[in-house]
């Protein structure tokens, strides 16, 4: 929270900046590419929050690991973290600020659609127990890249645009007719996107969502703890 709070240190707002921000730059999405009268507007609103505030999450999972070894491993050290622990201390600051913006979620439903509030919270459980593995493996994998080959990090960074643009954050997943209907089945990051709407009610329960995000998980899990056995002696060596 400190780390948090020093990066809006001297405004006014503070950390609530953070939020505020989020707020901000939904609506006008939702206002901007609202595209349908049959969806009402705070419907469309709820589905493009719902997907922004995991958005955030995952892409400080890809874009915040392109420097991680190459400049906090000092930190790391100074601190007495293990490799591990440090990857693991980022992911909680990650996991602090999707918090944030998961109450500004929870607020809104229960301001604006309270009966969307049912028993599939408790996929909750499961959800988070799938994007917080996935989230720490994706993260060692995109920094051992960058480690290698550092030109990839400009790219990998500039392929996170290209993947928010062709993820259903602020269109519609089951409006699936030409290419969306490809990135709906083949971008990853629908899966994901689609469990956190239905554990909060926003889209119906789908199991492929869920199948497909395992599956997700459970290789970049095998790939990642691969990558870390071969590549830890290596990194601890790195100057």
């Amino acid at each position: 929270m400190l780390e948090s709070q020093s990066q809006y240190q001297g405004t006014r707002l503070g950390l609530l900046w953070l939020p505020a921000s989020t707020l901000i730059f939904t609506s006008m999405l939702a206002l901007v590419f609202r595209h349908s009268d049959t969806v009402p507007m705070a419907d469309f609103f709820l589905y493009v929050l719902s997907g922004y505030t995991l958005w955030q999450f995952i892409q400080g999972s890809i874009n915040g690991s392109t420097d991680i070894i190459q400049k906090r491993l000092e930190f790391a050290i100074h601190n007495n973290l293990t490799l591990a622990g440090l990857f693991g201390k980022l992911l909680v600051d990650r996991l602090f600020e999707y918090s944030i913006n998961l109450a500004v979620l929870v607020a809104a439903i229960i301001l604006l659609r309270p009966n969307y509030i049912g028993w599939h919270i408790f996929l909750f459980i499961p959800f988070i127990s799938i994007i917080i593995p996935t989230s720490i493996a994706v993260s060692y994998l995109v920094n051992i890249v960058t480690v290698l080959v550092p030109d990839m990090a400009t790219l990998i960074r500039t392929s996170t645009r290209f993947i928010f643009f062709a993820s259903p954050i602020f269109w519609i997943a089951s409006e699936r007719t030409g290419v969306r209907q490809l990135l709906s089945q083949y971008n990853p990051v629908a899966y994901f996107l689609g469990m956190v709407r239905q554990v909060f009610g926003i889209a119906p329960i789908e199991s492929a969502a869920w199948i497909g995000s395992a599956c997700i998980c459970g290789l970049a899990c095998v790939v990642g703890y691969a990558a870390f056995s071969r590549s830890k002696s290596f990194v601890r060596n790195i100057k």
